[in-house]
């Protein structure tokens, strides 16, 4: 039987002791932020000990309080994974915008594959690459390459120095030979796969650099390459791609890193705010 946390906690806030009403209200009322968390976090923002919330989440038959943040995680996952029954129940008029409601079910499509096909250790261990990664390279040829600048926009975002090889006027295979082993190389390739992608996943195995494929089939022609393959959803209505679920997984990917050094980040994205103002409306 799926457990749902908070509305237990709400059904049995009037059982609590004055501390424990405290924190529940708090938890109650940041739901959506637990995963996000520490406990540390909470026990400032709460006005708790840490000992109070270790106690609190075992009296809600948790092990402590890094079990209880995991079910939170996992009923989170649970709303998202499969969101297109609840999308599409929602009522509204239609008229006049059938076809965005059939690209829309696509994409929803696509994210519900997406979720169901990458396992946690998978994200996690492409995660991990990143992290560990001293710079991140990407290329790809056609609509990969909108793959590429959109991979490379992301990261950087977060502060991950990455760069598209397309990028410059120094052929593809010379950038390969510039990339260190401490590097990591993405390639996009989605069906028709573009030999020149091909080839250069080659060169860089060659190398012995480490070769992540986001392509749409494990079986690809870039798969004899790769240290890590992730499968990418991307079918549309018409005879184009959509980049809807790529995009969830980035910014997924992206999120993950920037939870791991949110203070640095913050104090970093808010200096260059300051000093990018001037340049703006």
């Amino acid at each position: 039987m799926n457990r749902n946390l908070r509305d237990e906690i709400k059904q049995s806030i009037t059982k609590f002791s004055r501390v424990q009403k405290r924190l529940a209200n708090f938890l109650v009322d940041n739901w959506n932020e637990i995963p996000m968390l520490s406990i540390e976090m909470i026990a400032k923002k709460s006005g708790v000990s840490m000992a109070s919330i270790t106690r609190f989440t075992r009296k809600l038959s948790c092990q402590g309080f890094y079990d209880f943040k995991n079910q939170v995680k996992s009923e989170h996952m649970k709303n998202i994974a499969n969101p297109i029954e609840r999308f599409f129940s929602i009522p509204t008029d239609v008229r006049g915008k059938k076809s965005l409601i059939k690209a829309a079910r696509q994409d929803v499509k696509n994210i519900n594959r997406l979720l169901a096909t990458i396992s946690e250790e998978t994200f996690l261990r492409l995660v991990d690459m990143i992290e560990k990664a001293n710079r991140v390279f990407t290329f790809g040829i056609g609509i990969s390459s909108i793959f590429s600048n959109l991979i490379a926009y992301t990261f950087n975002q977060i502060q991950k120095k990455t760069n598209s090889l397309e990028e410059g006027s120094t052929p593809v295979e010379e950038k390969i030979y510039e990339i260190g082993k401490d590097d990591l190389v993405i390639f996009s390739s989605f069906f028709p796969y573009s030999k020149s992608t091909a080839e250069f996943a080659k060169l860089a195995q060659e190398r012995e650099l480490t070769i992540v494929v986001f392509t749409d089939n494990e079986y690809s022609p870039l798969s004899r390459y790769a240290s890590l393959i992730l499968k990418v959803p991307r079918e549309n209505i018409l005879f184009t791609t959509s980049i809807s679920a790529l995009t969830v997984l980035l910014n997924a990917i992206a999120t993950e890193i920037a939870l791991k050094k949110m203070d640095a980040l913050s104090r970093s994205l808010k200096d260059m705010d300051r000093k990018l103002r001037a340049f703006y409306l």
